[in-house]
């Protein structure tokens, strides 16, 4: 008779595991967040890496050898060079995300300039009614 008991109250809770499993809890909530893409994020991924590219002929030409990926047919608009400034960027138009894509490149990891000008910064908000679906990184 205890056997049995056992093995009923193990089937229960096979049942039970097995159904509770297959289910997503839901929260009550009116807050719709934005649901995560992955294709999304690797090509905004592919579009950051692309502004270190060191040939600015390959980044203008979008031939460089990041530039073939989910980015593939991307026009770039104009390259930003400022070596005063350590500063480079690109700005282009991706007509498959229906997109104006600004890259810029972040510290250079031998430029003592970039490091001591990274202890220097200011957070600003980014608040802009007009633009509601604006994304920034």
């Amino acid at each position: 008779m205890g056997q049995r008991r056992w093995l009923f109250l193990l089937a229960i809770f096979a049942c039970l595991l097995s159904f509770s499993c297959s289910r997503v809890l839901k929260l009550k909530s009116d807050d719709v967040r934005p649901v995560y893409n992955h294709t999304l994020a690797l090509t905004l991924v592919e579009y950051a890496s692309a502004v270190y590219m060191s040939d600015l002929t390959e980044l203008f030409n979008w031939t460089c050898e990041r530039c073939n990926g989910l980015t593939k047919g991307f026009q770039v608009i104009e390259i930003i060079f400022d070596v005063e400034h350590c500063l480079q960027a690109y700005v282009g138009v991706a007509k498959d995300l229906n997109a104006i894509i600004i890259a810029f490149r972040g510290t250079q990891e031998h430029s003592l300039q970039n490091w001591v000008s990274d202890l220097f910064w200011k957070q600003l908000d980014l608040n802009s009614p007009d633009m509601p679906d604006a994304m920034v990184h």
